[in-house]
């Protein structure tokens, strides 16, 4: 799984401040993490914007299940508001998703939007 950054502010990559954390989280749950920069090149940030530190915000490219399955058992742990805007790739095509809300309505979503799942014959 690779986090992605926000944005870029002035040629600094700009990361949530939870990243750290969150890749922590998911590196002990045995999952292979990274930012898409190296971390020295980046500015992690509790704020930009509107957006506030209430909000947790992960933005990640995920390529196998294994980091989608990973990222719902994280969030639902979690309570308040999130934000996850997810790009997957299998190697054919690469989609998108955002999905905003209460943690656990956007681990439904996500359940529902899964790429991985196996479509029945």
């Amino acid at each position: 799984m690779t986090f992605l950054p926000l944005a870029e502010d002035d040629g600094v990559l700009v990361y949530p401040e939870s990243t750290p954390a969150l890749m922590q989280e998911l590196r002990a749950a045995g999952v292979v993490v990274d930012t898409w920069h190296p971390t020295g090149e980046c500015d992690f940030v509790s704020s930009r914007g509107l957006v506030t530190d209430t909000l947790l915000q992960i933005v990640v490219g995920i390529a196998s299940s294994a980091g989608w399955y990973a990222l719902q058992s994280m969030l639902r742990r979690r309570t308040g508001q999130v934000s996850v805007r997810a790009t997957f790739d299998d190697g054919v095509q690469r989609r998108r998703v955002e999905v905003n809300g209460e943690a656990a309505a956007v681990v439904e979503a996500l359940e529902r939007l899964d790429p991985f799942r196996s479509e029945p014959s």
